[in-house]
């Protein structure tokens, strides 16, 4: 049991360093590459097959986790063609909401929304402090809260793993 517990915490430290990757990426450059996404599909990947191997259901590895981040993802679809999110932060949303899954999904998204509210107020504050009236001071790096949602995730996880 232990080597089981010591996998998935790799797992979810691993999830954590690409989470804080994707938000300094977005900070910097105001979008997040496709291969941290990816990165965290593969580590979900990793995840379904230690879950398997240690006798979880299907249902409970594979299908509910896709119908969260995949629900997410059509949800953030409809937020791209608005405008109103980018594409690199709809993957992220969904990438990680794999790892939320049916139990921590919603809980997720209500993070990720409220953080990103503060993330866009702490922003225009600043442009307005700085009198930056800069289109990239208009795009709010929403991979920030992404991020903060994701590593409450993780470490969700994490602590799971030990009770």
């Amino acid at each position: 049991m232990q080597a089981t517990t010591a996998i998935y915490t790799g797992i979810f430290l691993a999830v954590a360093v690409v989470l804080i990757l994707a938000a300094i990426e977005d900070i910097k450059t105001r979008q997040i590459a496709n291969r941290l996404s990816l990165i965290l599909v593969g580590l979900f990947g990793v995840t379904v097959a230690a879950d398997l191997l240690t006798g979880a259901d299907v249902m409970a590895a594979i299908v509910w986790p896709a119908v969260v981040g995949s629900s997410v993802f059509l949800v953030g679809l409809a937020l791209f063609a608005t405008g109103v999110m980018g594409g690199g932060d709809v993957k992220l949303l969904s990438a990680v909401a794999l790892f939320a899954g049916p139990d921590l999904g919603l809980s997720f998204v209500l993070y990720v929304a409220v953080i990103g509210g503060f993330v866009a107020i702490a922003l225009l504050a600043w442009s307005r402090w700085r009198k930056d009236q800069s289109e990239q001071s208009a795009k709010v790096p929403y991979g920030v809260a992404i991020s903060a949602g994701g590593l409450w995730v993780c470490f969700h996880q994490i602590s799971a793993l030990s009770i």
